[in-house]
């Protein structure tokens, strides 16, 4: 008999993970908290567009359509996880949040609003991007403005002639202060300890494929071609007043902004570049370097954890929120799998369609079960 398996999610992880099984004849129960497949990419903010080339952001099975564009926005990577879940005729439960999780003698059990439901396999595909993280800053709870997560941000009009601080300088900082920037909106951005700044294209070349390229490379040819990258960058964030992050540029771990409007606007001045926050004052900020700005409203690009709360205790987690991990095989628990936490330049929807056969195989041989 085939394996039961709940799989927690339906965003990208999930619907392939779900896809990869059904083709190893494994029909899995996705249960997703919106109401649609994909629902976290639908509410993300207006003028996103992926940073990686859709020939290699397409999940396994289903290419993403011919007519896109090179880099796909909010919208069609909505489009298209909704087309993909129609495509596999994958059973996603929408309007079903997991609530609880938990492992019994009798394998998983997960209770959703008025129902409780049994598999002997549970694969968290959650991801991080339903989990936002906002410090709380000393300071705060007497800032007179408004306070939000870049999660709630969608586009700029509603700050219209404010004065905006946005703490955080990862792509979705970088992206919402242009935005702000470019609607005339006066826009400072804190970077408390540095970042990378990346072309989107290099020499008409994807940066993604140029990540791809110096991942197959052996040591020895990433320590000659790497610091030719590094170098550039470093030249482009000096003239913007950026300052710079340590350690590598385009290795596995962490994403650097990809695109060089953030510079650009920033050695214009459109852009503010101010250190870390030390504290909130009643008006606005006082940075790690002495001074202090007055803003309306302050949008936190702070990142995001795992989104694992409804695993509770059972499920011991680092101080960034991440699950000890023996691959995509949770470590703590038996038969809990996740998808979807792994995330770099190469790109985090690349990561996932070579994680999720590998996942829906080890489910199956685990289970012994053969079609």
């Amino acid at each position: 008999m085939a394996p039961s398996v709940i799989i927690i999610g339906a965003g990208p992880a999930g619907l392939a993970t779900g896809a990869a099984l059904r083709q190893r004849g494994v029909t899995a129960t996705i249960l997703e908290a919106g109401d649609t497949p994909g629902y976290t990419w639908s509410r993300l903010y207006e003028r996103l567009h992926l940073h990686t080339v859709k020939a290699l952001s397409g999940l396994p099975g289903l290419a993403m359509p011919r007519d896109f564009p090179r880099y796909p926005s909010r919208a069609q990577v909505t489009e298209y996880l909704i087309g993909y879940a129609d495509h596999f005729h994958l059973s996603v439960q929408t309007g079903c949040r997991a609530e609880r999780a938990w492992h019994a003698d009798d394998g998983w059990h997960v209770t959703v609003p008025g129902s409780e439901l049994r598999a002997d396999m549970l694969v968290s595909a959650t991801g991080i991007f339903s989990q936002p993280y906002q410090p709380i800053l000393p300071g705060a709870e007497i800032f007179r403005g408004h306070q939000m997560h870049a999660s709630t941000y969608f586009h700029a009009a509603p700050f219209a002639g404010q004065r905006m601080l946005v703490i955080g300088a990862g792509n979705s900082g970088a992206e919402i202060a242009i935005d702000l920037a470019e609607h005339g909106i006066a826009t400072t951005v804190a970077i408390r300890a540095g970042t990378s700044v990346v072309p989107r294209d290099l020499f008409g070349i994807p940066i993604q494929r140029w990540a791809h390229l110096l991942a197959a490379m052996s040591p020895g040819m990433q320590r000659v071609f790497a610091p030719i990258l590094a170098r550039r960058s470093a030249q482009r964030q000096a003239r913007a007043g950026v300052p710079r992050a340590t350690g590598g540029l385009l290795g596995r771990q962490g994403i650097p902004i990809i695109g060089l409007d953030f510079l650009r606007l920033a050695q214009t001045g459109m852009i503010a570049i101010a250190p870390g926050v030390a504290e909130l004052t009643e008006d606005g900020a006082r940075f790690a370097d002495g001074q202090s700005g007055d803003f309306t409203s302050i949008i936190y690009a702070t990142g995001y954890r795992p989104a694992l709360s409804y695993l509770g205790d059972d499920l011991p987690r680092d101080a960034a929120g991440r699950p000890r991990l023996d691959g995509l095989r949770a470590l703590d628990l038996p038969n809990l799998y996740c998808v979807g936490l792994h995330g770099d330049v190469r790109g985090t929807l690349f990561n996932i369609a070579h994680e999720a056969p590998v996942l829906a195989q080890q489910i199956v041989a685990q289970s012994g079960w053969s079609a």
